[in-house]
Parts: C-alpha cells; sequence; structure tokens
C-alpha cells in the first residue's frame, strides 16, 4: 500500500463501507504494520483509525480489534475502549487479557461492579500467568476485594 493511501485512511473523514471490503490481505496487513508501529510511537489517535478500518473491513480478525481498543484505553476514550474490548473477548473468550483491560476500563468510570465482574473472569482464566494474577490481585485490593 502506498505511503499515500495510507495518509487519507489516517485523515478523520468518513469513508463508506465499501471502500473498507475492498482492502486486499496485503492492505490489512500493511495497515496492521502502520498502525502497530504508530501505537508503538505513541500515535493513538493516528493508529485507532487504522485499526478502525481495519476491524470493519474484516470485524472477525480480533488484533484488529485489541489494536483499537488498547488505543481508545490510552487515549482515555473508556466507553469506546469498553465496546473493544468486549469484541475481543467474544473473538478471543479464553484470552484473560480481554477481561482484565475492559475491567480498568470499568474501573475508570467508576462502574466496580462490572469491573469486578470483569476481573474474576479475568482470575478464572490466567492460571498460567503469575504476572497477570498479582495485576488482577493488585487492582482488587486497590478496589477493596
Amino acid at each position: 500500500m502506498n505511503p499515500a493511501r495510507i495518509a487519507d485512511l489516517l485523515q478523520p473523514h468518513k469513508k463508506s463501507l465499501q471502500e473498507f471490503t475492498k482492502l486486499t490481505t496485503n492492505e490489512k496487513k500493511e495497515l496492521y504494520r502502520t498502525g502497530s508501529a504508530l501505537y508503538s510511537s505513541g500515535e493513538y489517535r493516528k493508529a485507532s483509525y487504522l485499526f478502525s478500518y481495519l476491524a470493519l473491513s474484516d470485524p472477525l480478525i480480533s488484533c484488529s480489534w485489541y489494536g483499537l481498543a488498547s488505543c481508545k484505553q490510552l487515549l482515555e476514550e473508556y466507553p469506546a475502549a469498553i465496546k473493544a474490548w468486549n469484541v475481543v473477548c467474544k473473538l478471543q473468550p479464553q484470552d484473560p487479557f480481554g477481561y482484565f483491560h475492559t475491567a480498568e476500563c470499568y474501573f475508570s468510570i467508576q462502574e466496580e461492579k462490572e469491573a469486578l465482574q470483569k476481573l474474576d473472569k479475568a482470575e478464572k482464566l490466567c492460571n498460567e500467568n503469575p504476572l497477570l494474577q498479582n495485576r488482577i490481585q493488585i487492582l482488587k485490593s486497590i478496589h477493596g476485594n
């Protein structure tokens, strides 16, 4: 995909659904690499645009939703992040990280009941990840559980 096409996709104007569905597999891979590079360099808004396009072009690919959710969380757009993390949880129901990050977002908007439910789900799934178990316990202790 040429740089001009990527630059066009980074513009915050509306695209047609047809434009999303016309992306080739190679274009999707290039957009994902570019989104990941933007994310790594702290350009979360631009990365979120690319991950949004990818999620719309192929909504069953969880890595696009993961990137979008991560960006929205770091941009402190918690309701949008929660929605994207919930899609990650649906696409990867055995991955504890989606539930954990959803809980973080719920805590950020003071919805502790939902947050604790997501933490419980993450805890049940993370039996082989002591670092994540520790992070879950820290959040639970901070929030009185």
